[in-house]
């Protein structure tokens, strides 16, 4: 069963990634997005602004690649929290991370109009660390692929 509360908005309000660029709730000039697990899957729906763009009517690759490392540090994060019985809106024992490697492909130009879906998945649990796998499709064609590996601590 789907989630209804995207994951960035079940933090405690002090906690300090809901400023982030990319996913945090707080963040009035930033992307916003909002992640939600289905099953092991991070799923995040998002529309692009047209201030977004590379060329009229495309995305541009440092936001795909932002949307991508945000939504991939999300899926591993909420994983983290659910296999280890953390409440993610506490105030304490959260895990924290950041981003170690971050390889984007851009496999054909992302369109600006319409909904984008990005799906992340984990596909390598290390001691400290999770490589994600996240992908960004427009309708059904896969757009942009990419692989983070997110040190995990705590």
């Amino acid at each position: 069963m789907a989630e209804s509360i995207p994951l960035q908005d079940r933090l405690h309000p002090e906690a300090p990634i809901r400023s982030c660029y990319g996913c945090g709730s707080d963040n009035g000039k930033g992307l916003r997005i909002k992640s939600f697990l289905v099953g092991d899957e991070g799923v995040c729906r998002w529309r692009a602004q047209d201030h977004y763009c590379s060329y009229p009517g495309f995305l541009n690759g440092g936001v795909a690649s932002t949307l991508i490392d945000c939504h991939s540090a999300w899926t591993a994060f909420a994983l983290e929290c659910r296999n280890k019985g953390i409440d993610m809106g506490g105030k304490s024992d959260l895990p924290t991370g950041w981003t170690r490697v971050l390889h984007v492909e851009f496999l054909k130009p992302t369109p600006l109009e319409g909904e984008l879906i990005l799906k992340a998945r984990v596909v390598k649990e290390g001691r400290t660390s999770r490589t994600v796998v996240c992908s960004i499709y427009s309708g059904d064609e896969e757009c942009v692929r990419g692989e983070v590996t997110i040190v995990m601590k705590g």
